[in-house]
């Protein structure tokens, strides 16, 4: 039979098995349902150092596998399904008897994946119109913020939409950051995205007007920047024999008249095709009156 003594010891255990033991997971909390992300999550009972003399038995039902600490106060568990509730369960022995279990019924969910991307880059900087982001993915991947490197980049934190005509000519790493929360860590995914500078040309015909007497093709000068090679000439109205190619114009095959000279210069790089003009003139032989003789 039990003394007196004893039974008082027994009593003395059970209360302190019944109210020592908390299992903590998220930061600052000790409810019995939690959520966290898929990966490795931290679980503590007790004080931080853990009660002097007792060891601790971790038991998980599934959705992952206790990865270090079983035997201590102080655990990780690697999270891998989605999915549950799991029970997280801990008894705390301290060499004498097994106190009671607690319990933690932890649901996992996902890590979110995200991808961004933007139809059409290179943009030219001549395009106004707000260009916007494609976003896709799994889980909760909405709310982020988005930024670029290097500075340079009109881009709206907010919404991810650029805009050229407003950015300098360049290529930028678009980020785009899911905040962490209390279940899930800080999540980033990123795109590339090219600025093209619009293409600008000027052209010209040096010694215009010219003569229908010349018989040497006349070229042409070109200066701009951008991608403005490998374009085309042509002419109006009809009568300027010009070749489409080089630019070069025969005036004694043409027709006299003053002509507009158009260089259209090739989309490239996300610009449009852009046309720049000059003007020519061909004159026509000074007539000669007939000689005669005195």
């Amino acid at each position: 039979m039990k003394t007196k003594n004893e039974i008082l010891k027994w009593l003395l255990l059970l209360m302190l098995f019944a109210g020592a033991t908390e299992v903590w997971a998220q930061p600052g909390s000790t409810s019995p349902t939690q959520t966290v992300c898929v990966g490795s999550q931290p679980y503590v009972v007790d004080p931080p150092s853990g009660i002097t003399g007792s060891t601790y038995t971790w038991t998980l039902s599934g959705g992952g596998s206790i990865t270090s600490g079983n035997g201590t106060n102080s655990i990780f568990v690697n999270w891998t399904i989605p999915g549950g509730p799991y029970d997280l369960s801990v008894i705390r022995n301290d060499g004498n008897c097994d106190g009671p279990p607690q319990i933690v019924a932890v649901t996992v969910i996902a890590l979110p994946t995200v991808t961004i991307s933007y139809a059409g880059t290179p943009f030219c900087m001549s395009l106004t119109t707000p260009q916007p982001v494609t976003i896709n993915g799994t889980g909760t991947y909405t709310g982020g913020i988005y930024s670029a490197l290097p500075a340079g980049l009109t881009i709206d934190p907010a919404t991810g939409d650029i805009t050229p005509s407003a950015s300098t000519a360049g290529t930028y790493t678009v980020t785009y950051t899911i905040p962490a929360t209390v279940a899930c860590s800080l999540v980033q995914t990123t795109t590339t995205v090219i600025i093209t500078p619009a293409p600008t040309a000027t052209i010209s015909y040096s010694g215009s007007p010219f003569c229908m007497s010349l018989t040497t093709p006349q070229s042409v000068t070109i200066n701009g920047t951008g991608a403005y090679t490998g374009g085309t000439y042509s002419a109006l109205p009809a009568g300027l024999t010009i070749d489409p190619v080089t630019g070069e114009i025969t005036p004694s095959t043409s027709t006299a008249g003053t002509y507009t000279v158009i260089y259209t210069i090739p989309a490239s790089a996300g610009c449009a095709a852009e046309p720049v003009t000059t003007t020519v003139t061909i004159e026509s032989l000074p007539a000669t009156s007939p000689i005669y003789h005195n």
